[in-house]
């Protein structure tokens, strides 16, 4: 899976004309331990699995940034010192805004001077304690039914209808008072599962198809609104839990997906979301969603697209039937060799090392395995991760290994190493002749099994 703590975010700048006077919105950011190197902090828009860099503040002392931009209809934006690290705020119309956070905390922040900030700080406060509440109910719910405990399930099944109603009560006024926080608020929550029925079955249909029951995100105000990358995270994540398998799964974001136009705001915040309920849930179908992606907004590349193809061919090497990508390096008598040179065959990639015990001692079985179908279109690749050159040619030599092998002597940092996601060795994997991964660590038996299937005796 993609490690999104690799989170492919990319920052990229729009310089925009500041002007004079009233027409000038100033946020004077007061900083709690910020980052000693910091000269700048950075004011946000969330864009996909991008966040793209609206204004920026310099410092002024210590603790102090000041970051002016020109005013606006109000919208949400995040601020901090790197797009992994920040909180929300809303800037739009009011003047003078100040900011007190702690660097390591900055959703935390809280704000003077901004009555509308005051209000959105209330209102995300409030729907945290609705969001616990439910979480709290469904839980005491679960463990009821799975108890037997048939009074206190439909005590807790009462609970949540009147939750049901408070935050139906909730989202009313909201609407009334703050249109644009309401939005925000439709999709932080969603509706309770309150039906007398046991096991996951019926809570997985019912999520599945009610989750965003109370946004209308084909109103075209949503586009704007950052939250929509948490819902279809959470989302993912539901029925993920709930046990959808994978297929159902991913039917089920198809069905979410297709309500929103590709090429929005909104259809690519939701697809990031996707990606990351995705990752947090270890799904196959993760590399799926990042081709899709990829291909939907190549063209409107913010700077996010070129890691998460390189992430996408490392990670796809987990997965049986996608292209393994290319290896280049230096052979022992350091010449170029690459992967894709052996097209045509059945290749085992074979990470190893001169150092590594258990490599060397599956190396016999490796051996016998290419002798035996060296001839039937069978073909060795193998990756050290030595230092020393010497080490490695020696090892080659001694253990009789009279296969390809590439190798940048990098050890650990090897850049092999880190295309194809491998963290301990021996790693193997085997691709077919068309280049496409068949499986990954087959060693010992399973290797000769799956040779005997493909190639015969």
């Amino acid at each position: 899976m993609l490690s999104l703590g690799l989170v492919m975010i990319a920052v990229f700048q729009l310089h925009a004309q500041t002007p004079k006077g009233g027409d000038e919105i100033t946020l004077t950011c007061k900083i709690i331990s910020p980052p000693s190197n910091a000269q700048t902090i950075f004011l946000y828009e969330q864009v996909g699995m991008a966040y793209r860099e609206v204004a920026k503040g310099e410092k002024v002392d210590d603790q102090t940034f000041v970051i002016r931009l020109p005013k606006s209809e109000p919208k949400i934006y995040s601020v901090g010192f790197n797009p992994s690290q920040n909180g929300r705020i809303v800037l739009g119309q009011e003047n003078d805004i100040t900011l007190w956070a702690n660097a390591s905390f900055m959703e935390k922040g809280r704000t003077m001077g901004s009555e509308v900030n005051k209000a959105y700080e209330s209102i995300r406060q409030d729907i945290a304690r609705l969001q616990a509440t439910s979480d709290e109910l469904r839980i005491q719910l679960r463990q009821a039914r799975a108890a037997g405990n048939t009074e206190e399930a439909q005590a807790t099944l009462e609970s949540l209808k009147a939750h049901e109603k408070e935050k139906a009560t909730f989202l009313a006024s909201l609407k009334k008072e703050h249109p644009m926080f309401w939005r925000s608020a439709t999709l932080s929550l969603s509706p309770d599962f309150t039906k007398d029925q046991t096991g996951n079955s019926g809570e997985l249909e019912f999520y599945s198809t009610t989750f965003f029951n109370y946004a209308d995100l084909a109103d075209q105000s949503y586009e704007n609104v950052p939250e929509v990358f948490d819902a279809y995270r959470q989302y993912v994540l539901t029925v993920s839990q709930l046990g959808a398998s994978t297929s159902a799964a991913k039917s089920m974001i198809d069905a979410q997906l297709a309500k929103l136009e590709p090429g929005t705001n909104i259809h690519r915040r939701a697809l990031s979301g996707v990606l990351e309920g995705l990752k947090a849930a270890n799904h196959p179908d993760y590399p799926v969603y990042t081709k899709q992606y990829i291909d939907t907004y190549r063209r409107q590349d913010y700077g996010e697209i070129g890691m998460m193809e390189f992430d996408l061919r490392r990670n796809s090497t987990f997965t049986p039937g996608m292209e393994a990508p290319d290896l280049v390096g230096n052979t022992p008598e350091g010449q170029p060799y690459a992967l894709s040179n052996l097209r045509g065959k059945y290749v085992l990639i074979d990470f190893w090392a001169s150092w590594c015990g258990p490599c060397r001692r599956e190396n016999p079985n490796v051996v016998a395995m290419y002798e035996k179908y060296k001839d039937k279109g069978f073909d060795i690749l193998g990756v050290s991760l030595d230092r020393q050159e010497d080490a490695w040619k020696k090892a080659i030599d001694q253990d009789g290994l009279k296969w390809h092998h590439i190798s940048d002597l990098k050890g650990w940092k090897s850049e092999h190493a880190q295309l194809y996601s491998v963290t301990s060795i021996p790693q193997t994997l085997l691709i077919g002749p068309d280049g496409k991964i068949i499986q990954r660590n087959l060693r010992g038996p399973q290797l000769g099994a799956k040779l005997q299937e493909l190639l015969g005796e």
